[in-house]
C-alpha cells in the first residue's frame, strides 16, 4: 500500500525517470475497466496500462487485430475517469498509426484528449520510429512496446519468446534503440530472456519495464485480471495468480439464481409495501 504519511502526487514521466535513476522498481499494471483501476489506483501503482488484452478480455476479440480503435477509447476512458495518480498508458491497436504520420497523430492526439491517457503505447520495430518521432514531437508521450508484440504476431510467426536466438536479440535492441532516439518516454518489454531486459534497462535511458521477462528491467508488468483470475480465457501458465476471484463470482450468481427459481429473492424483509389505504385508493382509481 502506498505510504500514509507522504501526500500523493499525479505520476509524471519525471517521476519514472526517477525511479530508473534511484534503481527503485516501477510498478505497472493492466487496467481496463473502472472497478480494477480504481483498485489498482488505490493500491498505487506507477503505471495503469489499457493493452490491448483489455478488448480482448472484455470484448472476447480471438485476436488484437481485430481491436477497434473506438473500443480502446471508451476503455481508457473507463481507466482515466476512475483514477486519480496513476500514469495512464493507452495501447493504439493495429493499422491505427501505421498508414501516415497524420493518422500516427491523430490516434494519438484522439487518445490523450478524449481518452484522458498520459501515454500511448505503440509496437514496432525502426521502421516504425519514424511515426513515432512525429507523435513525440506533436507533444504525444510515446510507450513503445518491444520483444514479443501481439498485433505483430503474423510477422513474428506467433506469440511466445523472442530475443532467444542473438539474431533475434540483436534486432529487438535495433528497434528499441531507434525508439529511444525517436523520443519514447519508457519501454514495455514482453517475454524476453532476462540478459536481453538487463541490458537494454542498462543501456535505453529511458525506463524499462518487464512483462514475462525476468526481474532485471526497472520495473514489472502484470495484467490485473491474471493476477486475480478474473478473465474469460484460460490464464497463462506462466504467470503467478495471486487469487482467484472467478469461482467466488460464479457461487454468487449461482445462490441468487438459485433463490430467484425458488421465489425466494429478493427477501421479504426488502418488500416494499404500500400503505392499506393508499392501495385501496389506487384499486380503486385504477378500476
Amino acid at each position: 500500500m502506498p505510504e500514509n504519511s507522504v501526500k500523493r502526487r499525479k505520476v509524471t514521466i519525471r517521476h519514472l525517470m526517477e525511479k530508473k535513476a534511484q534503481k527503485e522498481p516501477i510498478r505497472a499494471i493492466g487496467v481496463y475497466d473502472a472497478p480494477m483501476a480504481s483498485i489498482a489506483d488505490r493500491v498505487g501503482f506507477d503505471m495503469l496500462v489499457n493493452g490491448n488484452g483489455g478488448p480482448m478480455s472484455l470484448l472476447a476479440h480471438q485476436h488484437p487485430m481485430g481491436v477497434l480503435y473506438e473500443e480502446q477509447l471508451a476503455l481508457t476512458k473507463a481507466v482515466s475517469r476512475s483514477t486519480q495518480y496513476g500514469f495512464i498508458v493507452s495501447h493504439l491497436p493495429w493499422m491505427t498509426y501505421h498508414q501516415s504520420k497524420a493518422q500516427a497523430i491523430e490516434s494519438g492526439g484522439r487518445m490523450l484528449a478524449e481518452g484522458g491517457a498520459d501515454a500511448v503505447k505503440v509496437e514496432g520495430n525502426e521502421y516504425t520510429a519514424e511515426y513515432v518521432a512525429d507523435m513525440v514531437r506533436a507533444g504525444i508521450p510515446v510507450v513503445g512496446h518491444i520483444g514479443m508484440q501481439a498485433s505483430r504476431k503474423i510477422e513474428q510467426s506467433g506469440y511466445g519468446k523472442k530475443g532467444r536466438t542473438a539474431e533475434e536479440a540483436r534486432d529487438i535492441v535495433r528497434g528499441a534503440r531507434a525508439f529511444s532516439e525517436a523520443g519514447v518516454c519508457a519501454f514495455i518489454i514482453e517475454q524476453v530472456p532476462n540478459e536481453l531486459t538487463k541490458y537494454l534497462a542498462e543501456t535505453l535511458p529511458q525506463p524499462v519495464i518487464g512483462v514475462v521477462a525476468g526481474r532485471d528491467g526497472d520495473g514489472i508488468y502484470e495484467i490485473s485480471g491474471d493476477l486475480v483470475g478474473y478473465t474469460a480465457f484460460k490464464a497463462p501458465s506462466h504467470k503467478r495468480t495471486f487469487a482467484n476471484v472467478a469461482p467466488i463470482i460464479e457461487e454468487a450468481m449461482r445462490q441468487f439464481s438459485d433463490e430467484a427459481a425458488a421465489g425466494n429473492y429478493p427477501p421479504k424483509e426488502h418488500d416494499l409495501l404500500m400503505d392499506p389505504t393508499e392501495y385501496k385508493k389506487f384499486l380503486d382509481l385504477v378500476s
